[in-house]
């Protein structure tokens, strides 16, 4: 049954992370109605998380390739003092926003007294009690993914990453990873979509980002998760990189032919009936 399970987990964790239908949302949902809705998570849960993270860099393995290479590349400008040139390169220019875009996520770090940090304080919204917020928050992103659908559809969008785009997308980070009922990937590209960003630089940009935030929740969550087996751990991981590479290729095809809306109308559905389950919570409590 272990084994089934991680199989099981492995190909929906991918399908909520990558497609823009919040894998925070679902798992609260999951977790409330089987009585587990205590924030306790397992290493496979992390496993999974790295094996997401692997799978979108193999499935934009040039761009990663490209990011690398300008990152590592600004070090040998710097002591041949020609960092200033190589600014103007617009891959140069498209790593260092990536920088950036991490930079606000140091807020986590704040401390909340008792609480723990931000980031615990902000991820208790899963546990508490209540699906509301999770409705919430998923009923935003189904208008969010609407909204950026429809401006795919109607309008053309000429603008690049610029400093601004990037500080909103290390906002957007902060907020919607921890809480539950965003959609990360979904998140990210739709509302740089709304801001005017072309469909092809805003979704490569995306996963840049998405990627390391990925691999490092998964860090977190596999040393500090309860303990799995080994063959579940293998099944997991490459259950995982091998679904989220395709699940990559899918997500294009999904943009590239408009059906981008189809998501946003899910997510509004599933994020009312969410939000009536968390209703009858609170007038039951």
């Amino acid at each position: 049954m272990s084994i089934l399970n991680s199989i099981i987990q492995s190909i929906l964790q991918a399908i909520y992370e990558i497609l823009p239908i919040s894998a925070s949302a679902h798992s609260a949902a999951f977790h409330e109605f089987a009585g587990k809705a205590d924030g306790s998570f397992s290493s496979l849960t992390g496993i999974i998380h790295i094996g997401i993270a692997v799978g979108i860099i193999a499935a934009s393995y040039g761009v990663f390739m490209k990011m690398g290479k300008e990152f590592f590349g600004t070090f040998a400008d710097i002591f041949g003092r020609n960092i200033k040139g190589s600014s103007k390169k617009p891959a140069r220019r498209f790593m260092y926003y990536t920088l950036v875009s991490f930079c606000p996520l140091i807020l986590w770090l704040i401390p909340c007294g008792g609480a723990g940090f931000l980031f615990s304080v902000l991820r208790r919204t899963s546990y508490n009690g209540t699906l509301l917020d999770e409705g919430i928050f998923l009923l935003v992103t189904g208008a969010v993914v609407i909204a950026a659908a429809r401006q795919l559809k109607l309008s053309r969008n000429d603008k690049s990453i610029n400093l601004v785009f990037a500080i909103v997308t290390g906002v957007i980070v902060l907020l919607m990873l921890p809480l539950a009922g965003f959609s990360l990937i979904g998140g990210i590209f739709a509302v740089l979509i709304l801001l005017g960003v072309s469909r092809r630089p805003a979704l490569r940009y995306t996963l840049v980002i998405s990627a390391p935030v990925m691999l490092v929740l998964g860090i977190v969550e596999t040393c500090l998760g309860e303990s799995v087996g080994v063959i579940e751990g293998i099944i997991g991981a490459v259950l995982s990189v091998v679904a989220s590479f395709i699940l990559v290729k899918v997500l294009r095809f999904i943009i590239k032919n408009n059906y981008l809306k189809y998501f946003g109308i899910y997510d509004l559905g599933v994020g009312f009936i969410i939000g009536i389950v968390g209703i009858f919570q609170l007038a039951l409590n």
